[in-house]
């Protein structure tokens, strides 16, 4: 698998920069010619470029604002009326959720952590059948809980759908959405919604859209609520740190009359946070594990086995299972014995799901702060390495000494018990409903977009790559509008695929 040098980084991220800024001028040229179905589409498209293919760009003013402008035009008219008392009612708005994955776990832990309200769920692009399904994966009971689909073939029929329903009626709207979402802006860019607007930021680490309609920013990690101000110039009195909510495990991994000589190694991601880059490589540091210690088997759960990155570093005793289920990870966990946090990118809330059945954690060597979850505590174990030889260290310490294993898991137990524990959370989603009680929604005009080209930026550049269309959506632009098209996409970019000459003389064909 090649790995880029910086010289090849720094070209990708000018190349992105380039793409990404043409396509906001081609963005609001489809707003200026009315096709506002298709300016979503784009604005859309655009975003999920920004996410998938670093620009630079944590966020866009003027998508942002393309957003709000297009809701003054399909939504003219004012329909919400004000709310007057509490109602003890929460919307969680999603774009989607899976049967696995640390975004799906968020929004379901609140539910069912949360007692003090009654909760609604609205997904923007799955229906109700598959709502259904993913919830009764998580909760126990789904009679209580209001589902509803505002999935369309229509972006604006969406919107439409979800600006139908009483918004006003609840005591406050969490969205868990996609970074790409453009449902939620458009909507909530009204003034004439009043219910507060919480944004879980989950995906801290990329691009999203959604400043502009966010009350407050629920972080993750209470180090972003510096670098959200900086980066996406929300202010730190609109941000609040909220824990993950992972409960504790009733089956607590008790190494104490384990006398077995095989050590099982787990390590949890979606596949892209392993994919390697100068720094890191993480396939081929398990290699030296599994080869300097017979007695290991490293499990590796969301890394793709048929990935060309995998079949770089076949090992009979490193086991990637692609992604399972929850339950089938909660059998791996269950006769796990060390987990090792993956890298370049880490997974924090399999490493909180991991810490909280008492395994012992490496966590990820000489990380940036974007991937830095803790604040070390050495008392506690909880320890960053600094380099690679002394995460090798670490790790080998684990392998070879039990006593250490379970001292380690101990320490790091009670850490996390206290400090990202049910009880922590609900303590501080109880502060943040009493924040809101009379605080209406605004929107919030977004700063002016600066460009990243740091070390975060040149990591991100690495971990995950899509291929887009550049003329999607793009097909009922008047000719001049597509001449336009064409001349935003001379400077060619690695991850766009433009067609071939037919293709360029079909996309202008009908306007000729």
């Amino acid at each position: 698998m090649k790995v880029e040098s910086n010289t090849d980084i720094e070209k990708i991220i000018s190349s992105n920069k380039q793409y990404f800024d043409s396509s906001v001028r081609i963005a609001q040229k489809l707003f200026e010619e009315k096709l506002y179905e298709d300016c979503i589409s784009y604005i859309q498209k655009t975003a999920a470029f920004g996410w998938f293919n670093f620009s630079g760009y944590y966020k866009s003013e003027q998508l942002e604002i393309l957003l709000a402008k297009i809701q003054e035009k399909i939504l003219p008219i004012s329909s919400h009326q004000k709310k007057h008392a509490k109602t003890n009612r929460v919307l969680h708005i999603c774009s989607e959720v899976h049967g696995s994955g640390g975004h799906s776990k968020l929004l379901y832990n609140w539910i069912k952590n949360d007692n003090s309200k009654k909760h609604s769920i609205v997904s923007t692009r799955i229906s109700i059948e598959q709502l259904e399904n993913v919830s009764q994966i998580y909760l126990d009971d789904i009679s209580n809980l209001d589902l509803i689909s505002v999935k369309s073939h229509s972006k604006i029929e969406s919107v439409k759908l979800l600006n139908q329903l009483l918004l006003n009626d609840y005591d406050a709207i969490i969205l868990h959405i996609h970074p790409d979402e453009t449902i939620t802006n458009i909507v909530f860019s009204q003034k004439d919604i009043t219910t507060p607007v919480l944004f879980v930021n989950h995906a801290d680490h990329v691009f999203w859209v959604g400043v502009s309609i966010a009350d407050t920013v629920l972080q993750i990690r209470e180090s972003n609520i510096a670098i959200d101000s900086e980066r996406r110039g929300i202010a730190a009195e609109r941000q609040v740190f909220l824990p993950i909510p992972i409960e504790a495990s009733s089956e607590l991994n008790d190494e104490t009359n384990y006398n077995g000589d095989t050590i099982n190694i787990l390590s949890t991601g979606t596949s892209y946070k392993y994919n390697p880059n100068e720094k890191y490589n993480f396939l081929r540091e398990a290699y030296k594990i599994v080869e300097e210690n017979q007695n290991v088997i490293f499990n590796i759960v969301g890394l793709r086995p048929d990935s060309a990155y995998a079949k770089e570093y076949l090992h009979e005793r490193i086991v990637l299972h692609g992604g399972v289920s929850a339950s089938q990870l909660a059998d791996i966990e269950k006769n796990s014995h060390i987990y090792v946090e993956g890298f370049p990118m880490a997974s924090f809330t399999a490493l909180l799901q991991v810490a909280l059945r008492k395994i012992p954690l490496v966590l990820h060597y000489d990380p940036l702060l974007l991937f830095k979850l803790f604040s070390e505590h050495p008392d506690n174990a909880v320890i960053y390495p600094k380099d690679l030889n002394q995460w090798h260290d670490n790790l080998k310490a684990l392998i070879r000494d039990k006593k250490y294993r379970i001292e380690s898991a101990e320490k790091q137990y009670d850490y996390i018990l206290n400090n990202f524990s049910i009880d922590v959370w609900k303590s501080k989603v109880a502060e943040i409903y009493e924040m809101f009680d009379n605080q209406p929604h605004s929107f919030w005009f977004p700063t002016k977009d600066v460009f990243y080209n740091g070390d975060n930026e040149k990591l991100l550049v690495t971990i995950d790559k899509q291929k887009f269309s550049h003329y999607d959506f793009t097909e009922k632009l008047s000719l001049r509008g597509k001449l336009f098209v064409w001349l935003m996409a001379r400077d060619k970019n690695i991850n766009i695929n433009y067609g071939g000459k037919k293709k360029l003389i079909r996309y202008f064909s009908n306007k000729i």
